[in-house]
């Protein structure tokens, strides 16, 4: 990851001519009724006339180092003029280089606002082992806040969870367990949602932001699938399987399976399963064609063991209590603030991960939700995936048929198989993506907001964004009946003239 210079970019982007006035920007976060608990019952909230970016929330994710440095107020200035940003959402607390825009020979990361020790009880963890050192005894987000605000930006921290595991003491008790016994130490694995200390850790983590600082808001997210297609390596990028013959399958440590016997789902029995699988897995990776073919022979060990399915859903429904409990802890400390979950790109490539992901099932927690619809990037993402399922499921299929499925599977019209890379995914895939949310969330008040694609990081062989396409995706975005956007992924990585044409569409939209 090649990271610009906070100056540079300034630099930049006052070169480019930023022609709107921050002043004369209008609209403040506005997000729907929300429900009281968890349990209360939803109601459709008011909306725009379609495709309007009328009172929108306008967000943008931003590293630590945008924020943390001596020009962050005019780092606020260009995001209001040039993107139109009503809202930012500081990567606040993280121990990876991209988000933190550290260097990672550099980082140490952790939480870049201050612990305070009374949220944490029964964690596991010191002050030491949660508090970022990279910027001294800088408070990012207490010094963010009144910048923010007096810009009428409002500051949704975001948590999105470290997956690979911090090398600093007393962590380690946090995180998955796989079926063979190994402590998760990176993707796919992660901390363990079932986990009393990582539970207490996040809630706690919530609720000092929320008592500590004036938020205007929170985003959580996970990145993450269940066991049985970890196992399989279905995702974007270089899956598990195609790398390691021993795939990481959580989670079995010990919260999880007394949890799961509470239950009625038997942890020797899905350890049997994954055993057989790990058989069917090392066999695709050797490319040994089962007598049967690849998709019957992964049928028939469903069929003979259910607990494959069961021990998926078991880690997909204990992360959504996970996320509930998150709302209820914020709503019980500040109700009228939103929280909002982020959405893994791979529901956009991968079916079965995308069965995992019901957004009706989590409407009655949710103010908003934030499909990753990055456009441009999901040419080469989807490629990388059709790649992996065909080294299995589907690999009784050639390459270019696999990718057909999946499009016929998942409801698009993109560009084939050996074309997609270079050519990434339409405007038309982000509106598709809205309105299938906005149709899973109908009459409930949970909100959509979109990540738009500017500069996402390509695969190899994929074509950068432009300001028209930046442009086509937004409008898209309303299109399909988004109520705001969330432009994506990291105001670091943004080339300049492509957040302008951001801020371009959603004038023309009214924002």
């Amino acid at each position: 990851m090649r990271f610009m210079n906070r100056r540079d970019f300034i630099r930049v982007s006052a070169a480019s001519g930023a022609s709107l006035s921050a002043a004369k920007l209008l609209g403040q976060v506005t997000p729907g009724a929300t429900p009281a608990s968890p349990s209360a019952a939803s109601s459709p909230a008011p909306t725009a006339p379609a495709g309007s970016a009328t009172g929108a929330t306008v967000s943008i994710p931003v590293a630590v180092s945008a924020v943390a440095g001596p020009d962050y107020e005019t780092a606020l200035d260009d995001m209001r003029a040039r993107g139109r940003v009503n809202a930012v959402l500081p990567f606040i607390y993280t121990h990876e280089t991209a988000r933190a825009g550290i260097p990672t020979a550099q980082l140490r990361g952790g939480n870049f606002a201050i612990p305070h020790m009374e949220y944490y009880k029964d964690a596991g963890l010191t002050y030491e082992d949660m508090r970022a050192t990279d910027y001294g005894d800088l408070d990012v987000l207490g010094r963010l806040i009144p910048a923010a605000q007096k810009r009428g930006i409002k500051v949704f921290p975001w948590i999105l969870e470290e997956n690979t595991r911090p090398r600093i003491a007393n962590w380690e008790k946090l995180y998955e367990v796989d079926w063979t016994g190994r402590r998760a130490t990176a993707h796919p694995g992660g901390p363990c949602t079932n986990n009393p200390y990582y539970r207490n850790f996040t809630l706690g983590l919530v609720e000092d932001y929320c008592r500590s600082y004036d938020i205007g808001g929170l985003m959580w997210g996970s990145e993450r699938q269940g066991a049985l297609f970890n196992a399989l390596g279905l995702q974007h990028g270089n899956g598990e399987a195609s790398r390691n013959r021993t795939p990481l399958v959580t989670c079995f440590c010990e919260y999880c399976v007394k949890k799961a016997k509470d239950q009625g789902i038997d942890a020797e029995r899905a350890r049997t399963g994954f055993s057989e699988l790990s058989k069917y897995v090392d066999a695709t990776v050797a490319r040994q064609r089962p007598t049967d073919g690849y998709f019957v022979t992964f049928f028939r060990l469903l069929l003979k063991h259910p607990e494959l399915l069961a021990w998926d859903n078991f880690w997909v429904q204990s992360r959504n209590q996970l996320m509930a409990d998150i709302y209820a802890k914020i709503k019980s400390i500040k109700p009228a603030i939103p929280v909002g979950w982020h959405q893994w790109q791979n529901a956009s490539f991968s079916p079965f991960h995308r069965a995992e992901i019901d957004f009706a099932d989590i409407k009655a927690y949710s103010d908003f939700v934030r499909p990753a619809v990055y456009n441009n990037s999901a040419g080469g993402r989807m490629k990388t995936f059709t790649d992996n399922i065909q080294h299995n499921i589907f690999g009784d299929l050639p390459a270019s048929q696999a990718n057909d499925v999946l499009y016929h599977l998942l409801n698009y019209q993109e560009a084939p198989y050996d074309q997609v890379t270079a050519a990434g995914f339409s405007a038309d895939y982000v509106a598709r993506e809205v309105r299938r949310a906005v149709d899973d969330l109908a009459g409930s008040a949970t909100q959509v907001w979109p990540g738009i694609d500017i500069d996402v990081p390509l695969e190899r062989g994929g074509t950068p964004c432009t300001p028209a396409g930046v442009k086509a995706a937004v409008k898209a975005a309303f299109a399909g009946g988004a109520r705001g956007v969330i432009l994506s992924r990291n105001y670091i990585e943004m080339n300049p003239d492509n957040l302008s044409a951001a801020g371009e569409a959603l004038k023309e939209l009214g924002a």
